[in-house]
């Protein structure tokens, strides 16, 4: 008796089962969950888990790709600010990186490998002061001479300074020893 109450109970249990599945799109989901759990485990071993870097492990990276180019550290770039202009700092940090753009479109046409390296190094970047405008045409007459990108900062005179005035003489990025 218990053996056919259990089976008639299993017989019920089953045909609910077939309805709830065959009635409530359930069947579709399962599948799908299925086939998503499959396609998962597939692709994980096909090609592996990689964990995600540390901050400190792409740190090592680029020194080691620096390493492997023969970078030691030595470049810069050098932004020379014409001092007797009395702009503000606004304008001053405008300038300077009107000068770092142009270098970086200049060294990325024309030695891209050079770019690489500085962009290894860390982008080092000195801003120094120039007492006036004399002193900023000898050193871009210096640092032509020596083959370093050099690039000449004319503003626009719509603010705190006469148009075409020469606010900063940007060189490099290129080796610090020149």
């Amino acid at each position: 008796m218990k053996l056919t109450l259990q089976l008639s109970k299993m017989i019920i249990y089953k045909s609910w089962v077939k309805d709830y599945l065959a009635n409530h799109d359930t069947l579709g989901l399962a599948v799908g969950v299925a086939c998503g759990m499959c396609l998962g485990w597939v692709l994980s071993v096909h090609f592996g888990k990689i964990p995600p870097k540390s901050v400190n492990e792409s740190a090592k990276d680029i020194r080691t790709e620096a390493s492997i180019l023969g970078v030691s550290g030595e470049y810069k770039m050098i932004l020379v600010l014409q001092n007797d202009l009395k702009m503000g700092k606004g304008k001053v940090a405008a300038q300077c990186s009107h000068a770092a753009v142009s270098a970086y479109k200049q060294i990325q046409r024309r030695n891209p490998e050079l770019l690489k390296e500085w962009e290894y190094c860390g982008q080092p970047k000195v801003v120094v002061k120039a007492s006036g405008e004399e002193e900023l045409t000898e050193l871009l007459t210096r640092a032509k001479m020596l083959g370093l990108i050099v690039n000449l900062i004319q503003d626009a005179g719509r603010t705190q300074i006469e148009p075409g005035s020469r606010t900063v003489l940007g060189i490099g990025p290129g080796p610090a020893d020149n």
